[in-house]
């Protein structure tokens, strides 16, 4: 394998692998992003993204798209979960912290950094099967036979991540710690016009908590 300008593979096409591949591109990189799944879906539910987070997006060029689609919020809120007492709360204004609190759906997010990627640099159904290592060079193997060369790969498959096995092994996956969050999104007709305000609500409870917005 020889050419000048550096190549780097990224394995995944989630948040992480899409921001990276948004951001070395900008470099010169030539990158090319390799994603198991064979679409995109509207799957997952809110996020937040916080001022320092938007600094990068902003950096990425999509800034101005997520404003569009997403809840600004002035505050972070927090309130006790059975008297709805307010405990603290924290100002969220952009002038303090030279870029805005945003709260938006994950696919938002996600088809925003997306648009940024070539649709030529952008492989859906390639799962990543193994890496060769060769002087200068790694070689992609792919269960759907396809194979590809970087100088280098960036392992961004998640938390099954088939990169990370080939590298630690086995023995290094995650396991349960016995925590659940639980997502949701529904229409805000729902709440028969209650207004839940202009903050993003925590709702404190003894072993648990409630996020809103």
């Amino acid at each position: 394998m020889s050419q000048d300008k550096l190549s780097i593979a990224i394995v995944g096409a989630g948040m992480g692998g899409l921001a990276a591949a948004a951001t070395l591109q900008q470099f010169g990189v030539d990158v090319q992003v390799y994603e198991q799944a064979t679409q995109f879906g509207r799957v997952g539910a809110g996020i937040q993204m916080m001022p320092n987070s938007m600094k990068v997006l902003r950096g990425i060029g999509i800034e101005a798209e997520l404003r569009q689609a997403a809840f600004a919020p002035k505050s972070h809120l927090n309130r006790m979960g059975d008297t709805g007492e307010v405990t603290n709360e924290l100002a969220m204004p952009e002038d303090r912290y030279g870029a805005p609190y945003l709260c938006l759906h994950r696919a938002t997010l996600h088809s925003a950094l997306a648009g940024e990627i070539p649709a030529e640099r952008l492989h859906l159904g390639h799962k990543l099967a193994g890496l060769e290592h060769y002087d200068g060079y790694v070689e992609l193997v792919f269960e759907n036979g396809v194979r590809a060369q970087a100088n280098a790969v960036v392992g961004a498959d998640g938390v099954h991540s088939v990169a990370r096995d080939i590298i630690l092994g086995s023995e290094q996956r995650p396991y349960n710690r016995g925590r659940v969050a639980y997502r949701a999104v529904f229409p805000a007709s729902l709440l028969g016009g209650l207004d839940l305000g202009n903050s993003r609500t925590k709702w404190w409870g003894t072993d648990r908590h409630v996020v809103i917005y």
